[in-house]
């Protein structure tokens, strides 16, 4: 992916960076971006599934679990995140009541865990699965790589990531000199970072920040399209030539069919 930095001009060329009190702002030229394009039909694509519904109730048991069985979103803003989805996807005010309840009483006995999926040049998949049965889940997946590429990793590489809110906001109409005021409209609103990507803004923060900085961009005008919590990268993303992404999109493919998967993050520029 093609970087252009915003700097100021006594930075040099070596910098690459803008630092306001700490702060760090990129730019991502538009439609440069392939794997974010592929994760884009993909993400179309799993909307369409029978299963949603099981899919986004799993979701919603991750974000009780995540946070100490907090079952109130009012102060659980990743279960309040999951059940707006939910909700924007139809699911019945009904049965998100009950996938809460099952989570409370553990009915189902499920847990949470993660696998880690190496791939070429350094890539890795975090696979978040939501299951009763992990013996079985391990060998699945196990089988999946198998057939269709990757290798898990014997040992978690979940301090490979950070977990964070991202935010996804369309600018006002006609603000000027974007690259400068979205800047001090994170910095205003309590985000770490805002990058330009395909004429959007994406606004990372931490988790306890995410609230405040989604009210915040609404009240300066910003049409907020998603603001969730996940998981990003430590380091630099991954870059991977045409087949290297080909073969990482049908491995997630293929796990996102597996039925306890819940979510897959990975470091892929």
């Amino acid at each position: 992916m093609s970087l252009n930095i915003f700097r100021p001009r006594f930075l040099t060329p070596f910098k690459r960076l803008i630092k306001c009190e700490d702060f760090l702002v990129i730019r991502r030229n538009a439609g440069h971006s392939k794997w974010q394009n592929i994760k884009h039909v993909k993400a179309e694509k799993d909307l369409q599934r029978s299963q949603l519904f099981i899919r986004l109730c799993q979701k919603i048991k991750v974000a009780i679990q995540e946070n100490g069985n907090n079952a109130n979103p009012t102060t659980n803003y990743q279960l309040s995140q999951a059940i707006d989805v939910a909700k924007s996807n139809d699911m019945p005010v009904s049965s998100i009541q009950a996938c809460i309840k099952n989570t409370q009483t553990n009915q189902e006995g499920a847990s949470l865990y993660r696998y880690y999926v190496k791939g070429p040049k350094g890539s890795i998949l975090m696979v978040t699965v939501l299951t009763n049965a992990v013996k079985k889940t391990r060998s699945d997946i196990l089988h999946i790589l198998k057939k269709v590429g990757g290798n898990m990793s014997d040992i978690s590489l979940e301090g490979q990531f950070d977990k964070k809110g991202i935010i996804l906001a369309v600018p006002p109409a006609g603000l000027k000199n974007i690259e400068e005021v979205s800047v001090d409209h994170a910095i205003e609103a309590g985000a770490e970072e805002v990058v330009e990507e395909n004429d959007k803004l994406k606004f990372s923060c931490e988790v306890s920040q995410l609230h405040k900085a989604k009210t915040t961009l609404q009240e300066l005008k910003y049409s907020v399209e998603e603001a969730k919590i996940t998981f990003i990268p430590k380091l630099s993303r991954v870059s991977l030539s045409d087949d290297e992404m080909e073969l990482m999109s049908k491995i997630i493919d293929r796990l996102e069919e597996h039925p306890e998967v819940v979510d897959i993050v990975d470091n892929i520029e």
